[in-house]
């Protein structure tokens, strides 16, 4: 069989995308081409197949208009325009709103945010996502690039900010720096996309949940595969679907590296008992890592969050290991190392005392 001529419409132009196109396309013997738009004097037809990115605007749904009515097999690779009648593999953007509630919710925070340039269906289904696993009553301010120097002026602090994404996110970023707000002590950021290059060149480097969009473009290829190796008629007589990818973790950088209380002094402990977890410790040892002394802490726990610290600790560590056992098959062993448990079975012991349940049944009972 003679390669497939396949064209590419992707914007903006993504390269954990066009890896994966482009691995699926070397397994397949395809010849790939690029175009921002398809030009007028260009026919659909001309191509075997067209894989795109259809943004909200009137000229990108006039041309996938023209790509249906011509019976092309096409891919979206978004779901702006969840309108037209198209096949798609897209993000898993309801779940990517959720990963960042339970993101913030485990650090603390009480006050949230979101933040965007634009307001697409994307946008729309990351909100609720968002907003839908934030605990009941809680409330989301909406922000938006315009005002967003008198937004930050009145803030609450602490706050933690979704953005839509990582462009987003690094406006943010400096807006808050030119607004003399700090990042993340009193406005915590978190992106989406995971892009290295935007994420860890700002002043402060961006927190940011992968969105596995290789994975998203491979299977998008794959789908348009199958759709090439259907005749007209049968794609015509199939009801185009839509295939969400999961996203990946969260990959924290400073922008969120934080936990939220308004005292800055409670705060480094809570930021120092965070990454100190995994290890044997106490309050001695974290007076000592913020320069306090272990009673002044002690009695600043208790006025402050009315608990002692090492009350604070194992509720840190329950935390880290119900997120371990729900989205990992991380052996018990080894979670109770990574949360500091002296042992499998003190790991146990905890959690039937705040659960009712041993560790293995709780994560049947939550995955």
């Amino acid at each position: 069989m003679k390669p497939r001529n396949v064209l590419l419409m992707i914007t903006p132009w993504s390269l954990p995308r066009t890896n994966g196109i482009a691995r699926f396309a070397k397994e397949h013997r395809w010849n790939l081409m690029t175009a921002d738009r398809l030009e007028k004097f260009e026919r659909p037809e001309s191509f075997d197949g067209i894989l795109m990115t259809v943004r909200d605007t009137p000229e990108d749904v006039a041309t996938a208009q023209r790509i249906i009515d011509s019976g092309t097999p096409v891919v979206d690779l978004t779901e702006e325009r969840a309108d037209l009648p198209m096949w798609r593999v897209a993000s898993d953007n309801i779940t990517i709103g959720q990963i960042a509630a339970r993101h913030f919710v485990e650090r603390g925070f009480t006050s949230f945010a979101w933040f965007s340039s634009d307001w697409t269906h994307v946008h729309e289904q990351r909100f609720a996502g968002y907003t839908g696993a934030l605990p009941q009553g809680a409330k989301v301010a909406r922000w938006s690039a315009l005002g967003i120097d008198e937004t930050l002026k009145t803030a609450p602090q602490p706050i933690a900010v979704l953005t839509y994404g990582d462009i987003d996110a690094a406006r943010l970023v400096n807006a808050c720096r030119q607004a003399g707000r700090d990042v993340p002590g009193e406005i915590a950021i978190l992106g989406v996309g995971n892009d290295p290059f935007l994420c860890e060149n700002q002043a402060t480097p961006i927190s940011s949940i992968e969105q596995n969009l290789a994975e998203n473009a491979y299977e998008g290829a794959a789908l348009l595969e199958r759709l090439m190796n259907m005749t007209a008629g049968e794609r015509r007589a199939a009801s185009p679907v839509t295939t969400r990818i999961a996203p990946g973790e969260i990959v924290a950088r400073e922008s969120s590296n934080t936990l939220a209380n308004s005292d800055p002094q409670i705060r480094a402990a809570l930021v120092s008992i965070h990454k100190n977890l995994s290890r044997s410790f106490g309050a001695r040892e974290i007076a000592a890592d913020i320069g306090m002394k272990r009673r002044a802490l002690d009695r600043l726990f208790a006025d402050v969050l009315h608990r002692s610290v090492g009350e604070e600790v194992l509720r840190q560590r329950m935390i880290r290991a119900k997120r371990l056992l729900k989205l990992h098959e991380m052996p018990v062993k080894q979670i109770a190392m990574v949360c500091g448990f002296c042992s499998p079975a003190h790991l146990t012991n905890v959690f039937r005392r705040q659960t009712g349940l041993s560790p293995v049944e709780w994560r049947k009972k939550n995955s």
